[in-house]
């Protein structure tokens, strides 16, 4: 399978395009994996990680889907004044009808793989259409509303970004925030916090970033919708990340932890992909097995991490593990 991705563009009644990247063959392989990307990202965050050396195992096996919300690909051009951008939900609802167009069946089961706000939609998509998915695995996932204070830094950095259709110092130090934490002036995050600053200057439409922030900071509350959740369900954060306690409650929220995963990376301030790419990889494979869906794929520290539970990063491994205490 090639690891490039290929752009296939998908033409939505009620919402426009979606730019979509498919890297392996939906038809033939076994599993396929949809990931949706958080804000100031697209997919090419995910194909980032997916190239890493401890995600080799998997690719083989698997076929990727990475969808784009609207106007967020590189270099898009500005969305109309018309536009009306889609909401959380109904972002949740259009995937099902854009992988009948990338040629997955109606009745195939797909992973579901996302970060912050694109973990927002996959879980609503799984509310939704439950029979759609096998299993998700959600970093940084939120299931509120956004508080006063999150509410009042999104609108302010979605109305810059709006109106004066360029990346603001403001705005940027917003979505820092959001995916780093109040770690970004550490020395260790130098690199991290360039590779954001170029891809929001450089890649990023701020327009319609503006409108993606805007839709997420107007998202409804689902938490009385997980009561009922059944599905494997892999909860990633960080030890450091602003959004470690939303995502802890969450875990304990959920009816059933037979099937269920939380990983509280140490050290790791909101962006594992970046941060411990190595430790996700590892243990998003560990899962899929653990739960059936995906055989044995040789992942490097397998031995350690399966006998010492609590080393490296999987600091809350024993949560879902009550056995290995």
């Amino acid at each position: 399978m090639s690891r490039l991705p290929l752009e296939k563009r998908v033409r939505s009644e009620h919402f426009g395009d979606f730019y979509c990247y498919v890297q392996g063959d939906p038809v033939h392989q076994k599993h396929v994996v949809v990931t949706f990307h958080d804000i100031g990202l697209n997919h090419t965050s995910w194909v980032k990680f997916i190239s890493t050396k401890a995600m080799a195992p998997m690719v083989g096996k698997v076929c990727f889907i990475h969808i784009n919300a609207p106007g967020q690909q590189d270099n898009a051009e500005d969305l109309p004044d018309t536009y009306r951008y889609p909401k959380m939900q109904e972002l949740a609802e259009e995937i099902p009808g854009i992988l009948k167009e990338l040629g997955v069946p109606e009745n195939r089961e797909v992973i579901g793989l996302g970060e912050g706000a694109g973990s927002n939609v996959l879980l609503r998509l799984a509310m939704k259409f439950p029979k759609r998915i096998l299993a998700l695995c959600l970093l940084e996932c939120t299931t509120t509303s956004a508080g006063f204070s999150e509410w009042g830094s999104e609108k302010v950095a979605s109305w810059q970004l709006k109106h004066g259709h360029k990346m603001t110092a403001n705005a940027e130090k917003y979505i820092l925030w959001h995916h780093l934490g109040r770690r970004t002036h550490s020395t260790e995050y130098v690199d991290i916090v360039k590779q954001y600053h170029e891809n929001l200057y450089k890649m990023m439409n701020a327009h319609n970033l503006g409108l993606f922030i805007d839709a997420f900071c107007n998202r409804t509350n689902i938490n009385n919708h997980l009561k009922d959740f059944s599905l494997p369900v892999f909860l990633v954060t960080g030890s450091k990340s602003p959004h470690v306690h939303e995502v802890e409650k969450i875990y304990e929220m959920l009816p059933s932890k037979k099937n269920s995963q939380i990983l509280i990376a140490k050290d790791v301030g909101g962006d594992i992909k970046e941060e411990n790419s190595n430790s996700l990889a590892e243990s998003l494979q560990l899962f899929l097995q653990g739960v059936g869906i995906i055989g044995s794929v040789g992942i490097p520290g397998l031995h350690q991490m399966s006998v010492k539970p609590r080393s490296g990063s999987m600091t809350d491994y024993d949560k879902a593990n009550p056995s290995n205490k």
